[in-house]
């Protein structure tokens, strides 16, 4: 009897942690959902993107990458991680080689995000606008 009543709670605090995580996912996450475009500069070369961060089904962020300049869109992003006003994401595409990382922080407007971008030992930056 007394393990079936510890096994419930057990359960019961489990859901709890579960929900709570997904709570702060969302909070945390708020200032960066939306659509954000700007540029992405590597090895010399100045590209047009757009990236885009929403709420899923279970309120975790996702997102997806545009770059306007290679005509490519709906480029899947994964590994999206939110501290504060730091995020770090990649793009999760098998086609794109060399792991493309951003690491960014939002401006203390909360509307201009930039930072590192690295891909195949390659360093850059980006720099992209609330819309």
């Amino acid at each position: 009897m007394k393990n079936s009543h510890f096994a419930r709670t057990a359960l019961v605090i489990g859901a709890l942690a579960v929900i709570a995580a997904g709570v702060a996912q969302a909070q945390d996450a708020k200032p960066f959902l939306g659509a954000w475009k700007g540029a992405l500069s590597v090895a010399g070369t100045q590209l047009e993107i757009v990236i885009n961060f929403k709420l899923d089904e279970a309120n975790k962020i996702v997102g997806t990458f545009d770059s306007i300049s290679q005509g490519g869109f709906g480029i899947k992003l994964g590994k999206i991680e939110v501290k504060d006003k730091a995020i770090t994401f990649m793009i999760d595409d098998p086609g794109a080689p060399g792991e493309p990382t951003f690491k960014g922080t939002l401006d203390e407007t909360g509307k201009k995000l930039s930072g590192e971008f690295t891909q195949s030992g390659y360093a850059g930056t980006f720099a992209v606008e609330k819309q």
